[in-house]
This record gives C-alpha cells, structure tokens and sequence, in this order.
C-alpha cells in the first residue's frame, strides 16, 4: 500500500537525536504524505525541522500533539517518561509507539490508557539513511505502515525478546573502532589516509552489499568463500579463531545481555 493511499497524523512527543533522524526520514521520503507534528521540546530541533519540511508543524504542547495525531511516538528519555506523560490525555483509537528503551510495552500501558494499542519502535541510526533494522513489537499494522521505505522491518510478537535484539545490536561501535583501526593501519604503511579511508569503507560497503544479497541457507558458506587455501585471508581468520576472538565478541554480547537485565 503506497503512501499516498493514506495519510496518518504522526505526533512526536521529545524530539531527540534519534526522533530527528526518523522525522528526516519520513520527510524525505518518496511519496511523503503523512503530516508529522512536533513537540516544542527540543526547541531547536523542533524549529529546524518544521522550518525546512512543509509537512513538519511544531505545536506548542504536548497536549496538542496528542489531540491531532492517529499515531503518538513517544520519544522522550527513560528517566523524564513517567513526568512527561502524567497529565496528558489520550484517545483509545490511537496507536502509541515508544522509543523509550528498556520499557516495553506493558510497561508504557498504564501512562498512554485507554490508548491500548501500543508497540515499542527501534530504528538504529542508520534510518537517516532509510537503511538497517527497524524492530516493531508486536507489530501494529498501522506503525508498519507509518515505517514504510525507512528501513528494514524487523517485527516481534513478544516483547520480552525485544532487549536479545538490543544486545546483538550493541557492537556498532566496535564495528567502527575496527574500521578505523584498519584504516589507521594502511596509513601508518605509508599510503595517504583518504586513499585508506575510501578503500576500507568501499570494501565494508561490499562485504555487507553481498552478506545482504546472499540467501540465509548460503549464509555459513561465506568465510570459505572469501578466503583461498593457504591465502591471506585464510591466515588472518584462523588466527582470530585460535585466539577465540569471536567467541570474545559473542561473550561480551552474552554478558551484556545477562547483567543489563538483572539491573
């Protein structure tokens, strides 16, 4: 179902980092017709994004947001959710998605009633780029809609196995530590960083463009198939499997997944 075929009230309560890039998103989009109304807070990103997309209006409260939206985004941080939302009125036609971590769904219930339909959203910072995952649990078919175009869609039915997928994500910072680590490597060998940069990020670009296009049964044949006997690659891999650095990889993973949930 295209876009254009309906348009939806999309209201932002807290317009963050993370509001700003799917509002950019939404906006830039093919098709683009849902109205997207803003909360005054941030002031700045508010403003800036209302002044420069014609389908973006800031309100001037919260309230008002609620009032005119089929579909309220909560945005707003973990620790101001509960004082944001106290006094605020919702309608039980409307369908609440939270980007508020760490509190699922029967969690953000009781602050959003009668509003009943309600899913936890995450986008990862690449929905700037209408690119990688977008969770949606469970998976309302109006947010699935609303998301169209900007990602790819990953949907849950249960919400309790929305933090595993927090927990697997929790490496992109080290993938770039490790870009730059190479990228730092070739310059330090004498070739000139930008030359290194665009080599290194063009062969990331690649490596994921392939991972992408194969089917999931072909999935476990990939490291054979980017390594020749005796090669260069197939030197590098075996040592980081002798030094069990994948398994150091996955264990920080695990132990994030443990401790952060007993907190």
């Amino acid at each position: 179902m295209g876009h254009d075929a309906r348009m939806a009230s999309i209201g932002f309560l807290g317009v963050g980092t993370i509001s700003e890039a799917m509002v950019r998103a939404m906006a830039e989009r093919e098709g683009a017709a849902d109205a997207l109304l803003l909360s005054p807070r941030s002031a700045e990103r508010s403003e800036r994004l209302a002044n420069e997309f014609a389908q973006c209006e800031r309100l001037d409260s919260n309230q008002a947001v609620i009032d005119s939206s089929d579909i309220v985004v909560l945005g707003m941080r973990p620790q101001q959710v509960d004082e944001a939302l106290s006094g605020l009125r919702f309608r039980d036609d409307q369908v609440i998605a939270s980007l508020i971590a760490g509190t699922p769904p029967s969690g953000i219930a009781p602050l959003v009633a009668p509003a009943t339909r309600i899913c936890q959203l995450i986008p990862l910072p690449a929905i700037s780029l209408r690119r990688g995952p977008l969770v949606i649990s469970p998976p309302l078919p109006e947010v699935i809609e609303a998301m169209e175009g900007l990602g790819e869609v990953v949907t849950l039915d249960d919400e309790s196995l929305i933090f595993t997928l927090s927990c697997a994500s929790a490496f992109m910072s080290t993938y770039y530590e490790m870009q730059n680590a190479l990228i730092d490597w070739i310059a330090a060998q004498g070739i000139d960083e930008a030359t290194a940069s665009r080599y290194i990020r063009a062969e990331l670009d690649g490596l994921a463009a392939v991972g992408w296009a194969t089917p999931d049964s072909d999935r476990a044949g990939l490291p054979l198939e980017h390594q020749t006997k005796g090669g260069l690659n197939e030197r590098v891999r075996a040592r980081l499997l002798e030094t069990g650095w994948f398994d150091d990889l996955v264990g920080a993973i695990d132990d994030v997944y443990r401790t952060a949930r007993l907190r």
